[in-house]
């Protein structure tokens, strides 16, 4: 019995926590779309603005005008994201899941926006300090997430070699 309720409630955490995420992500995107005629807001002089593309590619602008094969990748990649969260569930640190609900959040989001747009709203420009790809919240999830999830098992990994486990 008390399984079933760990169960439910971890399904309810992982509901709501990827469900803020990318209600976040696409309200930012709602905001600049609507702004579409202002197509450059400076936020911070020299150093953040948003400005609005279409991004029809992946990752950098990657493979545009594939979006049929981006909406296929995300689906694969976000099943297995679910599948491993699901077989692993009791077994998976916080920090671990979190990371991965970060990552499957962003990749939800911006599947959202190929699905109904065509293609994914990117407006995060710091092109003025970096030369990078604008982007969006989406992505921010999902590099954060990866690098959280890098991070967690690279500690957990020289933990383990310490106690001579690995």
């Amino acid at each position: 019995m008390e399984n079933k309720r760990n169960t439910r409630n971890l399904v309810i955490f992982i509901i709501l926590f990827v469900t803020v995420l990318v209600a976040i992500d696409q309200i930012t995107k709602a905001l600049i779309v609507n702004n579409i005629y202002n197509l450059e807001i400076k936020i911070i002089d020299n150093l953040l603005k948003f400005t609005y593309i279409e991004n029809t590619g992946g990752a950098f602008g990657i493979g545009q005008n594939n979006t049929m094969t981006f909406i296929i990748t995300n689906i694969v990649v976000l099943g297995i994201v679910m599948r491993f969260v699901i077989i692993q569930k009791d077994k998976l640190d916080t920090k671990v899941l979190i990371s991965l609900l970060m990552i499957f959040a962003g990749g939800v989001s911006n599947l959202v926006d190929r699905v109904c747009r065509g293609f994914v709203v990117d407006f995060i420009d710091i092109t003025d300090i970096f030369k990078f790809p604008i982007f969006n919240i989406a992505d921010v999830f999902l590099v954060v997430g990866w690098m959280l999830l890098a991070l967690f098992i690279t500690v957990y990994t020289l933990k383990s070699k310490k106690r001579g486990i690995l």
